[in-house]
Formats: C-alpha cells, structure tokens, sequence
C-alpha cells in the first residue's frame, strides 16, 4: 500500500471512526470536510514554509508564530482521535478566521488577509449550514463597518487603518461582502436541492427495497405453492396408477373369460372401462412427466441442429405419412435442459404436423434470432392455425382444440410451457385460421441466475 493511501485511511479512521451513511447532506459535508483536511495538512507546507521564512525575513514573528500554529492545528485535526466531527469543523473555520483577521491587522488592507476571509466564508458554507456560512458574513460586516467608522471618527488607533480613508475601506469591503453573500446563497441553494435530491432518493430506494421484499417473499409463497402442487400431482397420479391397473386388469380378464356369458351391450360397457382405463392410463403418465419437468437436471452445453436432426429420425414415421417437411439452418448451441429442450421442439413439431390442412402438406421452418440476453426460436407452419380466442388457453393444462378429431391429452403446449419457463423465457404464438402458426419461445443465456422451480 502506497503512503498516500495509508495517510489517507488514517485521516479518514480518525475523522469519522465509524462509516457514515448517506442518509442526509451532512454526510456529504463531512466528507468535503474530510478533502479540505486531507490536502490542506499534506498541502500547507507549500504555504507554511514559504511564509514563515518570509515573515521572518520581515520582520513579522507573530506571522512566524501563525504559520507555525496553523501546521499543528491542521496536525490535531487530522490525527488526534478523541474530537468529534463537529467540533473539528468549528476548530478549523474559528481559526482560519483568526488567521484571516491576523494576517488582515498586520498586512492592513493587502491581499493575503482579503482572500484568506473571503476563502474561509466559502469553506465554511461547504462544511457547515448556509446559516453558519451567513452568520459569519454578517460578524465580518459588523466589524468592517466599525473599523470604516472608526476611520472617520478616529474612537481608536488602529494600525489596521493607517493612511486610509472610509470611502477607500468600504469600497473594498462591500465588494468583498457581496461576493461573499452571493457565493454562499448559490452554493446553499445548491446543496437543499442535493439534500431534497438525497431524501428523495432516499425514500425512493426504501420503497424499492420493500417492494422487493414483498417481492421475494411473493415469489418464495408461490415457489413452495408450485412445488406443493407438483408434489400434489404427483402423489395423485402414482396413487392411481395401481387401482387403475386392477381395473384394467379385471376388465381384460372379465372379457377374456366370460365373453361368451356377457351380454354384447355389458361387452360393450366393459369395453369402454377398458378404453378409459386406458386412456386415463396415459393422462396419468402424462401428469407425472408434467411435475417432474426440470426436477433434478443440469445445465449443459448443446446444439440445436443436433436436436433437430435427432428429432427427424425420432418422428420419422409421423414425417413420412404426412409428408412434411422441416426447414431449419444457422441453428445455435445454446445453454439449457437438454432433454427438457428436446421434448419441447418434439411437442412443437408433432403438433405443428398433427394440425395439418387435409389437402396441403406440412411444411415446418425452424429458426433462431440471438439477441442481447436470450435466444429467440421461431416454429412455422402451414397447418390449420388457431383463432384468436384460443392463442392463450392453449397453454393451459388438459385444454384440448379439435378434441373429437385428433387425439392428444391437452399436456402437449402446457409442457412446451413450464420448459420453457425454467428456461427463463417466455412462449406465445402468432396464428392465422387456415393459414398457418407460428410459436415463438425464448431462451435466456444466463440460466446460472434463473430460478429453476
């Protein structure tokens, strides 16, 4: 570490003891405070130095004495532990006051005492209240005006005064004054709009960090509501599966060997059960591959294309019979589930050539759009569409379109949506009855921070 770094966090140590907040414009202060101190100790000796040796050389040994003091106060300020803040800054002010009006009775009116009062009003507006700022000012009129009178009425000898004349000093105080006041009321309307600026952000953040809370504990309800409901369907479906198996069993059995002595209408019943049980079978099986969707899979590296190609070979016969046709080139490697991912592009595809127009082939073009933070794929087709009034109820569990006239569940589009949203993107569809569809899903690319449910 550097010695300006280790002065500096020692000043600081010394100054505020304790980390401030930035709650109000006093923090603010007290760190323009903290930089005065900070470069005016390492600083002063560029000042100091040169006059003391000046002030010796002519003559002036309190000055000597002044800039000798001056050293050791900004010593104390800066290292001496036991202060307060508060009163660090009514030390420095109160003494560079007593410098300005030293170095003002002795050089009478030259330069060094006029800055030295006029810097000092600025300081102080910078550390301290306008009202302290504006306090001083009026101290320092008080005593011009005394001294300006005294110049015409001569009540005392002021070597201060020497060979001036009233009209002389109070052309130069006034200015000064004004200079002064005019300084100090900007830079007080400058730091209340920083403070009203603070609170407000201030009460504007408190409001942010409750919303989140509120937020968070919304999302926490609604994750542990999800997974009770996961963990809901899947005890019901385990659950049934074995009292349904009996009824299919005994429904088999009961046709097997008694069909000789059952009625063809009871025939026809048993039928049915067995049917059902069948199809119940299925939807069951279905539910359980819905609330398992995600549960327990990592994260990897894939290509789509390689999906795609694997996914021809696993619908080949479904291609084959309805002659369709898949479209896809540029296809990424992205970050996801891949086998979740999988099963989304098969429901997507299977549908997309399920739903075909009878007298038109199928054709499906798959693309992907990159984009700053997610991956935006795109599934066509030419099928028979989706009026408008289904575009959102399609993604709801057990819906089913066309019921009586293609077979299905109704879990297809719900899965395609719960994997995509432990992929951290979204999924819709665009759809015009008797042209075509058009599903749209994103893929975020930093699944590391999206909550997998």
């Amino acid at each position: 570490m550097s010695f300006w770094s280790k002065y500096k966090i020692t000043v600081a140590r010394t100054i505020f003891r304790q980390q401030d907040s930035i709650q109000n414009l006093s923090y603010y202060r007290n760190q323009l405070f903290f930089y005065i101190l900070l470069y005016g100790l390492a600083f002063s000796p560029i000042a100091i130095i040169p006059g003391i040796i000046a002030s010796y050389r002519t003559g002036y040994y309190n000055l000597v004495i002044l800039n000798i003091l001056t050293f050791i106060v900004l010593l104390i300020l800066g290292f001496a532990k036991p202060i307060k803040i508060k009163a660090r800054k009514l030390i420095l002010v109160s003494f560079l006051f007593g410098v300005a009006w030293t170095l003002l009775y002795q050089l009478k009116l030259e330069g060094p005492g006029l800055i030295y009062l006029f810097s000092v009003t600025i300081v102080s507006c910078l550390i301290h209240s306008g009202k302290l700022a504006y306090l001083s000012i009026l101290i320092n009129a008080i005593i011009f005006t005394f001294i300006g009178l005294n110049i015409e009425f001569k009540w005392f000898h002021l070597p201060l005064t020497e060979n001036h004349q009233m009209i002389t000093w109070f052309g130069i105080v006034v200015n000064l004054i004004f200079l002064s006041i005019i300084i100090v009321a900007c830079f007080d309307v400058i730091f209340k709009k920083l403070e009203k600026n603070i609170i407000q952000q201030r009460t504007l953040n408190e409001t942010i960090n409750n919303d989140n809370l509120k937020m968070a504990e919304t999302q926490k309800v609604l994750r542990d509501k999800n997974e009770e409901l996961n963990q809901f369907a899947h005890t019901i479906a385990h659950d049934l599966k074995e009292p349904l198996r009996s009824m299919q069993t005994f429904a088999h059995l009961t046709i097997s060997r008694y069909q000789e002595s059952i009625p063809e209408k009871g025939q026809e019943f048993l039928s049915h059960i067995q049917t059902s049980s069948e199809r119940m079978a299925i939807l069951l099986d279905s539910l359980l591959e819905y609330a398992q969707l995600g549960k327990g899979k990592r994260i990897s590296v894939f290509s789509v294309k390689d999906i795609v190609q694997e996914l021809e070979k696993d619908l080949n016969q479904l291609i084959t019979e309805n002659q369709a046709k898949i479209i896809y080139n540029s296809l990424p490697k992205i970050k996801g589930y891949e086998i979740e991912f999988k099963q989304l592009l098969q429901n997507l595809i299977a549908n997309a050539i399920k739903f075909k127009k009878d007298d038109e082939d199928i054709t499906v073009k798959i693309k992907a759009n990159e984009k700053a933070d997610l991956w935006e794929f795109l599934i066509t087709d030419n099928g028979i569409g989706i009026e408008s009034k289904h575009k959102e109820k399609i993604f709801t569990i057990f819906h089913r379109l066309h019921r009586n006239k293609f077979p299905g569940t109704g879990l297809g589009l719900a899965n395609c949506k719960k994997i995509v949203e432990i992929h951290g993107g979204n999924i819709w569809v665009d759809s015009i009855p008797e042209k075509g569809s058009t599903f749209y899903f994103t893929i975020s690319k930093n699944l590391e921070t999206t909550k997998n449910e």
